[in-house]
């Protein structure tokens, strides 16, 4: 073995480890309409957490040596999504701990937020297509109602219960245009009851 790399060796034996947290990354799957969730991450070498602040004001932590309890209020998550909490143990190591929560979707809209149409293009139609997965606390679409006069549409029932679509066209893309589309749904609780998309001339 190299002469210089046992020195080496020897004195990385002698440091204290940084080893940060046993699992820094945790996925939480959720249930529909769940409301709360919690997490428990330690340190991996037993370090002392000294400071944690969740990024989000629907994360409350709670500190015991080596030990962070994280209760999360979850009533608002329809979608996939992270949250993050950065620490600081008595090691002096600064940590991002991960919550990664896999959220069933109550229903599928493609595209997922808009319909965008270039300013001065062919004032073609676009479609929407709304599907409700099984299981899903959705039953059906209500409505489609529109915040603006500049676009026309249509809401079809391609199955019922399952599947819809609405056709947008423009009734001109000469200038920039924005209008809301508001999609009603019968759904048990007001986080299933409307989701809010957005047509656009630009």
């Amino acid at each position: 073995m190299n002469a210089l790399l046992l020195p080496l060796l020897f004195l990385a034996a002698a440091l204290p480890s940084l080893a940060g947290f046993a699992q820094p990354l945790q996925t939480i799957r959720l249930d529909y309409g769940q409301k709360s969730a919690t997490a428990v991450f330690t340190t991996a070498d037993g370090s002392h957490i000294t400071k944690a602040r969740p990024d989000c004001d629907c994360v409350n932590v709670r500190t015991d040596g080596n030990r962070l309890v994280a209760t999360i209020d979850t009533s608002t998550f329809d979608a996939p999504v992270d949250k993050h909490i950065d620490t600081t143990t008595s090691d002096g190591q600064r940590s991002t701990l991960t919550l990664r929560f896999n959220v069933p979707q109550a229903i599928i809209i493609t595209p997922p937020r808009s319909l965008v149409w270039a300013r001065g293009s062919a004032p073609r139609a676009q479609e929407f297509r709304l599907s409700i997965p099984q299981g899903s606390p959705i039953r059906a679409l209500l409505s489609a109602d529109l915040s603006g006069e500049d676009f026309d549409y249509r809401a079809s029932t391609l199955r019922p219960g399952r599947e819809y679509a609405i056709t947008v066209t423009p009734k001109s893309t000469a200038r920039k245009r924005v209008n809301r589309l508001v999609i009603k749904m019968d759904g048990p609780a007001p986080l299933y009851a409307q989701r809010i998309l957005y047509l656009q001339v630009k």
